[in-house]
């Protein structure tokens, strides 16, 4: 309302002036100093009149940065001590209350009026300071919504775990549409356009990158945000310096200055933060892959037995449309697998895969950071990439390492324990038990694996977690430790006879022939 207030009266204001400056009702009387000589004019009468505008401005422009938190109360210019993150998060409190989301939609929209309010202003082409203190207050206020919004971007960013659901997918035709990984199809197996089609990722991931490509957008929008040049700016812009009075030259250039601070101030917080959001959501990962409590086993089974454990396992069942009935079964099937912990590694580490594959690369190549703000990430992705690995080692290792000490004893318990005498058997005529049952123990864990992180849902196929990066991970590490303990073990025998060596080859061609495809280099 004041901007629209200020921007109908000014042009009506400045007519009056013109006609005062002019003396278009009396001659000229009196002849000032200090501002530039125009024929025909009362310098006087053009002191008072530039003193006024230059008075309304300033009050506007104080107006509006108090207005956003950016100027105190007690203060008249923007002081750097108070965009410190200590003094930002105690004026944030001050504030409405909400996301990030929300407040840089109405941030986007404040800096939109108050740029177009200036813009207006210019156009009237009154004078030259005005433009120079509109120029100053988009300066500051720009900074101080990037920082502002930097903040309340970090805080929400604390309690992206709040939003996880666990609801599994597959591929990422439910995220948005615009994120850079689909841009270059490739028809190689593996690329990041095949694997984009079958990763398996829960609703955390798209809402994340849906909520940095937004808030990105908005701090570009925000800090692309600058006054058109009108006549007045373009004759500063030409080297025409105008002639002020020395106040008004030593104030706006005190405040040209504490601009560009903090323009260098914002565009360094932005860095902090868009990295910063990028470890929180690490630490969210790693939090919810060990913190998250499974559901015990009478609910989770309550959960696959809803109506007759309800009902007591005795009332008739009633009719019930099969689609209603098909997608309780799903969801029920859902629930009842968050009863076990391997449920929420598994599905962290798909997490941390996509992450790193689609996430990451999407936000360093968005419009906000190579163009607007031109952050230069170089230093930070050897940081970021270090900590993603360990993050994923430490989660795989703490999944995988159960699996692998079993297969370790069946193996040793096998080869050393089993009564087998390799000194005195003659020639093969089958493998041993515990091959048989290695390999079943195998089968068991692809089977867990595929219950785990199958997408429940119409359409849904078992087949496609056998395509998961995850799978073929965890069958690798498994067939080298299965490998590694059976060498181990075989070392461990002290002599073999002709029928004990034949035999010792026969288990591990079956053992290979077997997981052949899971067999790296080192393992063979």
């Amino acid at each position: 309302m004041l901007s629209q207030t200020l921007v109908r009266c000014l042009p009506d204001f400045w007519k009056l002036s013109q006609a005062y400056m002019e003396e278009m009702y009396q001659k000229p009387t009196a002849k000032g100093v200090g501002r530039r000589r125009r024929p025909g004019l009362n310098l006087e009468k053009v002191t008072k009149c530039h003193s006024l505008l230059e008075e309304i401005i300033e009050k506007y422009s104080q107006y509006v940065l108090r207005l956003t938190g950016i100027l105190s109360e007690d203060e008249s210019m923007v002081s750097l001590d108070c965009m410190g993150p200590v003094q930002i998060q105690a004026t944030m409190q001050r504030l409405p209350q909400t996301h990030a989301l929300l407040a840089g939609h109405f941030m986007t929209a404040i800096m939109e009026l108050v740029v177009n309010t200036a813009n207006d202003i210019e156009a009237i082409d009154m004078a030259q300071e005005p433009a120079i203190i509109l120029a100053n207050l988009i300066s500051q206020l720009k900074a101080g919504l990037v920082l502002f919004l930097c903040e309340m971007w970090d805080r929400d960013a604390q309690y992206m775990s709040l939003h996880e659901n666990w609801c599994l997918h597959h591929g990422t035709s439910y995220w948005p549409p615009f994120y850079i990984a689909r841009r270059d199809r490739q028809n190689a197996e593996g690329s990041p356009a095949t694997v984009a089609d079958i990763a398996a990722n829960t609703e955390l991931l798209p809402l994340f990158l849906r909520t940095a490509q937004t808030i990105s957008n908005q701090l570009g929008t925000i800090h692309s945000a600058a006054l058109q040049p009108g006549k007045s700016t373009r004759t500063m812009m030409q080297g025409q310096t105008p002639h002020f009075d020395a106040t008004f030259d030593e104030g706006q250039r005190l405040q040209s200055e504490r601009s560009h601070e903090l323009h260098d101030m914002a565009v360094a917080h932005v860095k902090r933060t868009f990295f910063g959001t990028l470890y929180a959501f690490l630490d969210t990962l790693h939090m919810l892959a060990f913190s998250t409590q499974p559901l015990p086993d009478a609910r989770a089974a309550s959960l696959d037995d809803g109506e007759d454990y309800a009902a007591g396992g005795d009332a008739p069942s009633l009719p019930t449309n099969s689609t209603a009935e098909t997608t309780r079964q799903e969801q029920s099937k859902g629930s009842a697998r968050h009863s076990t912990r391997s449920f929420f590694v598994l599905a962290t580490l798909c997490n941390l895969t996509a992450f790193r594959l689609f996430v990451v690369p999407d936000l360093l190549h968005s419009k906000a950071v190579r163009y607007i703000f031109k952050l230069d990430v170089a230093d930070e992705l050897p940081q970021l990439e270090k900590i993603l690995r360990r993050l994923d080692d430490m989660i795989f290792s703490y999944y995988i390492r159960d699996k692998t000490r079993e297969l370790s004893l069946i193996v040793h318990r096998g080869v050393l324990m089993g009564g087998f005498s390799w000194l005195t058997t003659e020639m093969p005529k089958d493998t041993q038990p515990y091959v048989s049952e290695a390999l079943l123990y195998m089968v068991f864990t692809h089977a867990e694996i595929m219950d785990l992180i199958a997408e429940v849902g119409a359409g849904a196929e078992h087949h496609m977690v056998k395509q998961q990066p995850l799978t073929k991970r965890v069958f690798q590490v498994l067939a080298a430790s299965l490998a590694q303990d059976l060498l181990e073990s075989i070392r461990a025998i002290d002599s073999f006879s002709e029928g004990g060596m034949l035999q010792c080859v026969l288990e591990s061609l079956v053992i290979s022939q077997t997981l052949q495809t899971y067999l790296t280099a080192p393992a063979n």
